[in-house]
């Protein structure tokens, strides 16, 4: 159980949190959500002591255990360090939750899903599901997991953000081809990281680019935006602007990338992992702007419903190839075909 009560803490000149209250009973999944700088993982640092209020009083009954996706301390186990963060992250996650035998613990999440693919988020959301007894306090901005595994959500800060306004273009052939990707490969250091990708895209689209980590998806959005190099033939029409959003690991760098976006008069978005460094206040605004944006769309995300309120057309990225339905993301991930195709694919 955790309960926080008057809690006022302030960092330099800035009020976080002022007369704070905050409880959490046993066996409660708690999400904290909100935009950026509003105390999230601040709130998660006070209840595991790792900042002290000004003022207020925590209590904590039960074993803490604290876990950041971006912080990992225990590198002893032989081969941890040449793990990926989705890798060590599951196996802590899965010592921890292995020991029944004390009922009372208390974990602490930061941002849990921002480095894992479609199904260990699945298998995350599965595990905490699982573990009746387990107090979580998450704070997040996925709201599919949040969705399947809280009780409840706490909001922190203000809802306001400022508006998102995407470039707006006619599209005067819905038919049009607009690109065409013939037989792409691409090899680093004699891997090969994808191969015998091959697809067309038409004006209006708008396609998650989808699969497991390390699959290349991330290579194949710069091979179209960026231009890095690859085998085979990408050919856009004379009528395509493209504006690329590349991946960065900061907010600040993702706010940046979004406004250059936003004022750009493109009519072809490449946006690879757009969401992953935005708050969700920021991504629910993006997300409305780019169901009204007439133009074409290529993305990879790990955001669920980011994903399924967006796409028209799902293309999942394999090592052997691609598997490419005209679907929305949750028909395409429960659709039975597509999941034999994909296996295939992987026994290739």
């Amino acid at each position: 159980m955790i309960e926080i009560k008057s809690l006022k803490l302030r960092l330099g000149t800035k009020l976080i949190f002022n007369d704070f209250n905050f409880k959490a009973e046993k066996g409660e999944k708690i999400g904290i959500i909100g935009g950026e700088g509003v105390g999230k993982t601040t709130l998660l640092d006070v209840i595991s002591g790792r900042e002290f209020p000004d003022s207020g009083k925590i209590n904590i009954s039960g074993s803490l255990i604290n876990i950041n996706q971006n912080v990992y301390t225990n590198l002893s186990e032989m081969g941890v360090a040449a793990m990926t963060k989705a890798e060590r992250f599951k196996s802590m996650m899965t010592k921890i939750l292995s020991d029944e035998k004390n009922e009372d613990r208390i974990l602490l999440l930061d941002e849990p899903t921002k480095n894992l693919d479609n199904d260990e988020t699945e298998w995350l959301i599965k595990l905490l599901n699982d573990a009746k007894n387990l107090t979580v306090t998450v704070a997040s901005n996925d709201r599919y997991f949040l969705k399947k595994v809280c009780n409840r959500t706490v909001t922190l800060g203000e809802s306001d953000v400022d508006e998102i306004i995407l470039p707006t273009v006619e599209i005067k052939d819905d038919s049009e081809e607009v690109l065409i990707v013939e037989d792409l490969r691409k090899i680093v250091d004699g891997e090969t990281v994808f191969k015998k990708v091959s697809f067309s895209v038409e004006a209006g689209q708008k396609i998650a680019l989808v699969g497991k980590n390390k699959i290349g998806k991330t290579k194949l959005l710069k091979a179209l935006g960026a231009g890095i190099e690859v085998q085979g033939e990408i050919k856009f029409s004379d009528s395509v602007k493209i504006a690329y959003m590349p991946r960065v690991f900061s907010s600040a760098a993702a706010k940046s990338e979004l406004e250059k976006l936003c004022e750009s008069d493109a009519n072809f978005l490449i946006l690879d992992n757009a969401t992953a460094c935005l708050d969700l206040l920021t991504i629910v605004e993006f997300e409305s702007a780019l169901k009204n944006f007439c133009g074409t769309v290529i993305f990879a995300d790990s955001d669920h419903e980011f994903i399924q309120a967006i796409a028209n057309r799902i293309i999942d990225l394999t090592p052997d190839g691609t598997v490419d339905r005209i679907s929305n993301y949750e028909e395409f991930l429960s659709n039975e075909t597509v999941k034999a195709q994909i296996f295939e694919k992987y026994k290739k």
